[in-house]
């Protein structure tokens, strides 16, 4: 009892001690041990022998020696297993020996207990972009807790938010940052004393002003605007332009609650850049600026002129086809086209897209004629061209005792003329054989042919005009003479004999173009079949030889223009 009031005495008069040769700094906790540290100051006195280290778990209970063999040199201690098997309410002194002139003095240290007082708070002071190298600054006032040790700093918009680990300075450089002109970011901050223990982070957040912008070369003005500054309240934005290749000036200012600014009458055909700077409330010193804005070219189109329509044709489908041209040092929004014809008015027809320069019109008869224009419209949305009209070319025809007359009328699209008209014919017994086109002929002024009839049942003719610089043609519709007359068909055909297969023949029938329905004699359905160019082997749809008997059939022929309906019965022989 003697010994622990002598104890607590000298560790009283210690407090009042001055000069202390061993200057005990703090105690932290390191989950099962406890870390202590110290400091040996220099002055006249010796440091003898060893430490010893005296520490208690709990106020109540008496301090004891903890460890006696500590050396002089020592500046730290781990006292092992000190939290184990749970954390305990631990505070400690140092007992040393020294020798002071002739005069030994056994000195004792402050009484310390474990530090989990954590740091004051560190708050970002702003995070800016630099607008022409594009990453991130971030500043903040200096920690003055007197055990401060460290700063850490987050960045949130990565999947690790740790930016930077036991920092010291106030300033730093996000040198490689999610890219700020695609996004706002969001970054933190927080600090920890000698014993690591950190100030709770997450509830000050900053965050980087994101802009972005529109220009409108009708008007040549630029449409910028930004999110607003997270982290503190918005006095004021300025902003910031830069010409080509000029540096950045400041244009004007907004209000803090305006995020969004229209830049007007700029010179056309030069480049602009933009940045916004936000001031704090209440400062006058304390700002942010946004990410670099991406260049704006003022009034660098060129309105659309000399759009052409190279060609109106009939194409393989026998339908109108146009191919148009565009002007190459213009600049396109729209190209739209419009047909009309004598009897209506306009009407809008396909807008060309893209690369697009070809479109089937298969809207309208090719034995019309119509007229198509082209109206371009620039990048603002203006009609600033409108092209020659052009036409498709109908050609008809019309007889005589012994002559084929053919008209067609002038072909205008071209700005150079035409060179000549090539008259196309074919012939032969159908329609479907007459598919071999040859040119007979060719006229450079006139719009008229007359050909002798032909021998064969059909003569079928088209008309090409050919451009005066020999690049473009354009085709016209066809038109065919069919010699008509009686058809004739079989009345059997002979399974295993010479007459095998039912067909129709006649002058200017086309059996691609015709049907037949064959029925038994009691009215059923045994064979139907569109196309009959390869006539019928006395076979039903199921591909089975039918058996000796009469059959009845009705057929829809193409002959000429019209169809002509047949009945009738076809006997098969066995």
């Amino acid at each position: 009892m003697k010994r622990l009031i002598l104890i607590s005495f000298i560790l009283v008069l210690s407090q009042f001690a001055f000069g202390q040769k061993i200057n005990f700094i703090r105690v932290c906790n390191g989950g099962n041990n406890n870390q202590l540290f110290w400091q040996i100051n220099a002055d006249t006195c010796l440091l003898l022998n060893t430490i010893k280290i005296n520490g208690r778990d709990a106020s109540t209970f008496p301090f004891y020696g903890i460890d006696s063999g500590i050396v002089t040199t020592n500046k730290n201690y781990l006292h092992l297993n000190s939290n184990v098997p749970s954390v305990k309410d631990w505070e400690y002194f140092i007992e040393y020996k020294i020798r002071c002139g002739k005069d030994t003095i056994t000195r004792f240290s402050d009484t310390l207990k474990i530090d989990d007082q954590k740091p004051d708070s560190t708050i970002l002071d702003s995070v800016s972009v630099d607008p022409i190298l594009n990453v991130v600054y971030l500043g903040w006032a200096s920690n003055k807790t007197p055990d401060f040790s460290s700063y850490y700093l987050y960045n949130y918009d990565r999947a690790d938010p740790r930016l930077i680990e036991n920092y010291r300075d106030t300033f730093y450089t996000d040198l490689t940052p999610i890219n700020p002109k695609t996004k706002s970011l969001s970054y933190d901050i927080t600090s920890s004393d000698s014993c690591d223990n950190r100030k709770d982070y997450g509830n000050y957040k900053h965050q980087t002003i994101y802009l972005t912008g529109t220009n409108d070369t009708c008007i040549n003005s630029v449409n910028i605007k930004w999110s607003d500054y997270i982290g503190w309240g918005v006095r004021s934005y300025y902003i910031y332009r830069k010409e080509s290749l000029g540096i950045y000036s400041l244009i004007d200012s907004v209000g803090g609650t305006t995020l969004q600014y229209q830049d007007k009458n700029l010179l056309s055909k030069t480049s602009y850049e933009y940045y916004v700077r936000a001031f704090k409330n209440g400062s006058k010193i304390v700002s942010s600026s946004s990410n670099g804005s991406e260049k704006f070219i003022m009034g660098a189109s060129s309105n659309p002129i000399n759009t052409e329509i190279v060609q109106i044709t009939n194409n393989a489908n026998d339908k109108l086809e146009l191919q148009i041209k565009r002007n190459a040092i213009s600049n396109y929004s729209t190209i739209d086209l419009f047909r009309s014809n004598s009897i209506s008015s306009p009407v809008f027809v396909h807008t060309f897209s893209g690369v697009e320069d070809m479109y089937e019109d298969a809207s309208v008869s090719n034995i019309n004629t119509h007229n198509y224009y082209l109206l371009s419209k620039n990048m603002c949305g203006i009609v600033t061209d409108t092209s020659k009209v052009s036409n498709n070319i109908v050609l008809t025809l019309s007889e005589n005792t012994d002559d084929l007359l053919l008209n067609w009328q002038r072909y205008f699209t071209w700005n150079n003329g035409v060179k000549d008209y090539t008259i196309y014919r074919s012939s032969g017994n159908t329609v479907s054989e007459a598919s071999n086109f040859v040119a007979i002929t060719s006229t450079a002024i006139d719009t008229l042919f007359t050909d002798q009839k032909q021998t064969l049942a059909v003569a079928c003719y088209y008309v090409i005009a050919n451009e005066s610089s020999g690049i473009g043609s354009s085709k016209s519709n066809t038109v065919c003479f069919i010699k008509t007359g009686r058809i004739y068909f079989p009345n059997a055909i002979s399974i295993n004999g010479n007459n095998k297969i039912f067909t129709f023949m006649g002058e200017g029938i086309d059996l691609l173009q015709s049907s037949i329905q064959i029925y038994n004699r009691w009215g059923g359905l045994e064979y139907s079949k569109d196309n009959i160019s390869n006539g019928w082997d006395g076979r039903n749809n199921m591909g089975e030889i039918l058996s000796g008997d009469v059959y009845f059939f009705t057929a829809q022929i193409s002959q000429g223009n019209n169809k002509v309906n047949l009945r009738g019965n076809i006997t098969i022989l066995r």
